[in-house]
C-alpha cells in the first residue's frame, strides 16, 4: 500500500499549469496532476470554467488556482506567469493543452479563421513556453509537454487543414524546443491524441464517429483520463530520459 501511495504522489512539491484546463482533456490534465501532489495552476479563457476545475481539485484536498488568459496574446501569458510565480514560487510543469478546432475545408476557411487557429494552437505554445522557460532555466529542471493531435501527423481525416498544420507544427517546436532546453535540464515532450471522447467530438455527426470506430483496432473512443495519465507520466520523474517525443494514444487508429 505505502508503494502505491508513493508512486501516486510522485509530484508533490510541484507547480504545473495546465492551459486550457476548464474542461475536457486540460480538465482531466489538471486533476490528474492534482492527485499525484502538484499545486495546479487552472488556465482557461473563461475563468468561471477554470473556477469550477479548482473546485473539484479543491474537494479532493489539493491546491489550485485558477487564471484566466488568452494564450494567444503575450501580454495576457505574461501576466498569468508573473501571477503564479507570485503565488507559488515557480513552475515546475508547464502542458499546453489549450487548443480550438475546426474541420472547414480549405476552400472555405476565410484568412481570419487560419489566423486564429494558429495564434491559439501553436502561438499560444509559443508564447507559454518562451517565457516560462526562462523560470525553468533558472532552476535547471523543468517538464513541459505540448498537446499535439493524430491530425498533425497524418494531415487529418476529419479536422480541417489548419487544424492539422496547426498541430504539426506543435510537433515540430516540441523537437526543436528539446533540442534547445536539453543543457538546462528541461524536457520537451508531446502527446498526440486521437479521437478522444470530449465535447468536441459529441457534437460529430453520428456517421463521421462510425466511420473512426470501425478504424480503431481498440474499438472504441479513448478518454480524456487515458491522455492525462500519459501526460503524468511524462512529467514525472519516470521520464526523466524522454526528451523530444511525441506520444501517440490513439487505439491503434495510426502505427509508426
Amino acid at each position: 500500500m505505502t508503494v502505491i501511495s508513493v508512486h501516486k504522489m510522485r509530484l508533490t512539491g510541484k507547480v504545473a499549469l495546465v492551459t486550457g484546463a476548464g474542461r475536457g482533456i486540460g480538465k482531466a490534465v489538471a486533476l490528474s496532476l492534482s492527485k499525484q501532489g502538484a499545486k495546479v495552476v487552472v488556465n482557461d479563457i473563461n475563468l468561471q470554467s477554470a473556477e469550477e476545475t479548482c473546485e473539484e481539485i479543491r474537494a479532493l484536498g489539493h491546491e489550485a488556482l485558477p487564471v484566466k488568459a488568452d494564450v494567444s496574446k503575450k501580454v495576457e501569458v505574461v501576466k498569468m506567469v508573473d501571477t503564479v510565480i507570485k503565488a507559488f514560487g515557480s513552475i515546475d510543469v508547464l502542458v499546453n493543452n489549450a487548443g480550438i478546432f475546426s474541420s472547414t475545408s480549405l476552400d472555405d476557411m476565410t484568412e481570419n479563421e487560419w489566423n486564429r487557429m494558429m495564434d491559439v494552437n501553436l502561438k499560444g505554445v509559443f508564447l507559454c513556453c518562451q517565457i516560462i522557460m526562462k523560470h525553468m532555466k533558472k532552476t535547471q529542471s523543468g517538464k513541459i509537454v505540448n498537446v499535439a493531435s493524430l491530425a498533425g501527423k497524418v494531415g487529418g481525416i476529419f479536422a480541417g487543414a489548419s487544424y492539422a498544420a496547426s498541430k504539426a507544427g506543435v510537433i515540430c517546436l516540441t523537437k526543436s524546443l528539446a533540442k534547445q532546453l536539453a543543457p538546462y535540464g528541461i524536457n520537451v515532450n508531446a502527446v498526440a491524441p486521437g479521437v478522444i471522447a470530449t465535447d468536441i467530438t459529441r457534437k460529430w455527426p453520428e456517421e463521421v464517429k462510425e466511420s473512426f470506430l470501425k478504424q480503431i483496432p481498440l474499438g472504441r473512443f479513448g478518454t480524456p483520463e487515458e491522455v492525462a495519465e500519459t501526460v503524468a507520466f511524462l512529467v514525472s520523474d519516470g521520464a526523466n530520459y524522454i526528451t523530444g517525443a511525441t506520444i501517440d494514444v490513439n487505439g491503434g487508429l495510426l502505427m509508426d
